[in-house]
């Protein structure tokens, strides 16, 4: 039914792949029990995706708050476009951090650092993970940052 259908589409807000996984998972469930599609099976369906009791959710912008903090820089120069190396290495792993900490997908990454495409978030991922192989320093920093955002 239509009001099932934006019952979930108001549930996936990331793309539509999970969407499209959303919708065949509440499919699944009513087959697998024997019941019509409605809106409150696709509620029990898609609990455990959103309903789930975890740990403090990390979001894209507590990590921004959290570099920014760190590398002594603000948010806003972090989702800026400036080039200059105080404020990229710390956006580099601010990006990095949010492909490693969340589930958010790359482009919904690069669109909270500033409209970023999602190469460029692909990029700062893999220049910080080879970094990372070399340089103890930047491990420490990241190691910090990790656990100050668990806590």
């Amino acid at each position: 039914p239509d009001d099932t259908l934006s019952y979930i589409a108001g549930q996936i807000d990331s793309n539509i792949r999970e969407l499209e996984g959303a919708l065949m998972r509440v499919q699944a469930y009513a087959k697998l029990n024997g019941q019509p599609v409605s809106t409150s099976l696709a509620a029990e369906a898609l609990q455990s995706l959103n309903g789930a009791p975890q740990a403090k959710e990390l979001s894209i912008a507590m990590i921004q708050e959290k570099v920014a903090k760190f590398f002594h820089v603000t948010v806003a120069e972090l989702k800026g476009k400036k080039r200059v190396k105080t404020i990229v290495i710390p956006r580099q792993i601010a990006m990095y951090l949010a492909r490693e900490l969340t589930e958010a997908s790359l482009p919904k990454i690069g669109q909270e650092f500033g409209g970023k495409d999602h190469t460029t978030v692909i990029h700062a991922h893999e220049k910080i993970s080879e970094a990372l192989k070399s340089d103890d320093e930047l491990k420490k920093d990241i190691d910090k940052l990790r656990a100050e955002l668990r806590s």
